[in-house]
């Protein structure tokens, strides 16, 4: 079919050669139409490969599947470039990515330097990646269908952000809690589509820390948690993480209006959204559009990518043993491939103590201990029983045992 294109030149060469008497202008129309149908001839006489076939590469030579390919390269299709260069990124890869696993290990953790949200989630062929949620979202989309890789991946982001010790984590796991569940202790509260009142509970919690954020910016008269901390006041980011994105969406209108007021403010209050979604169905395009740090599984739905601004044939990266493929989208990175490992979990650090000498808690101590603890906070709490400060605390803490569900 392509051959039909070269009509068109041939006629107007012709026609112009004719009429103007210039019978070299068409013999040159002729003989490019020819060489450039001959050239099409010689590339069909090769098959289409399969993209996983075997590339093989020796002196003056290249053989794709058993196929030696033509010595020139302008004989070459367009496929045959992609499948070689596929191959040369892939040929490195495993022993670049088993030695930064190794590295990882002996550290001890995934992130060398936190930083406030600075999250690991793999690597390149030759590089390591890694995404800071606040300047590159604020909001972060993970799309896969089941099986991709999204809850592996969705670990390695949660681990990375509990590393840093540096912003508190709400977990919502519409899986009944196998993806999250393993890191409830350290975080502030985990609800499960297997429980309904401490989703309920959970959303409320966010929609409550949305609300006093915004009367403590109001009566500093700053409009941002940046500006609220350029101040000398303390105040840590809070992340959402929710795996089956659609499925919370749906779960009804507490949810609902929460992610909203989260994706449309979230940013300047300090609150942050990670959302892991089979397909970009059910989810509406007004907040899409604020989910600006974007990740797809290479085996997305091609329809899903190109909604996510990503071309579903730009896939490059071949396959390595113990690890999985996807490709990242955000607002001040170029659109980058990367591998992220299966599995994989380095060992635990306590999290850092309130005070000086206070033995290590879990972060949902330590934000209960914060809350409670706050002046502001205390003019509401008049009806409890007078008591010393821990004592107080305990009570509290005991109120909030559905944070605890496993």
């Amino acid at each position: 079919m392509q051959l039909i294109w070269y009509l068109p030149s041939l006629v107007i060469g012709l026609t112009a050669g004719i009429s103007s008497g210039n019978w070299q202008l068409g013999l040159i129309s002729v003989l490019m139409v020819t060489l450039m149908a001959s050239v099409a001839f010689y590339r069909n006489r090769y098959p289409v490969f399969d993209e996983k076939s075997d590339v093989m590469i020796s002196v003056g030579q290249v053989a794709i599947a058993n196929r030696i390919l033509p010595r020139y390269q302008f004989l070459w299709k367009k496929q045959w470039h992609e499948l070689l260069l596929k191959a040369f990124r892939t040929q490195g890869a495993p022993d670049f990515l088993g030695l930064v696993l190794a590295g990882k290990k002996q550290l001890g953790r995934l992130v060398e330097n936190p930083e406030s949200l600075r999250m690991w989630l793999g690597s390149t062929s030759s590089s390591e990646l890694y995404l800071e949620l606040g300047t590159a979202g604020p909001h972060l989309i993970i799309v896969g269908p089941t099986g991709s890789g999204k809850s592996e991946l969705m670990k390695l982001l949660v681990q990375s952000l509990l590393e840093s010790e540096n912003c508190d984590l709400v977990l919502f796991d519409f899986k009944g809690g196998a993806t999250l569940e393993a890191f409830a202790p350290n975080c502030l509260a985990l609800a499960t589509d297997l429980d309904v009142k401490g989703q309920l509970k959970a959303w409320e919690l966010v929609s409550d820390e949305l609300e006093k954020r915004e009367r403590l910016f109001a009566s500093s008269s700053v409009s941002s948690i940046d500006q609220y901390v350029a101040q000398g006041l303390k105040m840590r980011p809070i992340v959402a993480v929710v795996d089956e994105f659609a499925a919370a969406l749906a779960s009804g209108t507490k949810a609902l209006q929460c992610i909203e007021d989260i994706c449309a403010r979230g940013r300047s209050l300090g609150v942050h959204l990670i959302a892991a979604s089979q397909s970009l169905t059910g989810i509406p395009r007004a907040m899409l559009t604020n989910l600006r740090a974007r990740i797809a599984m290479k085996s997305s739905d091609p329809i899903d990518l190109v909604q996510l601004g990503i071309n579903p044939n730009k896939f490059s990266l071949g396959h390595v043993p113990g690890f999985l493929e996807a490709v990242l989208v955000s607002t001040n990175l170029p659109v980058t491939e990367f591998y992220f490992p299966l599995g994989f979990r380095t060992e635990p650090r306590p999290a850092a103590s309130i005070e000086a000498g206070e033995p290590p808690q879990p972060a949902r101590s330590q934000w209960l201990r914060q809350r409670y603890s706050n002046p502001e906070q205390e003019q509401h709490l008049s009806e409890e029983p007078s008591s010393n400060h821990d004592s107080q605390l305990l009570s509290r803490m005991e109120g909030l045992r559905w944070l605890g569900h496993r």
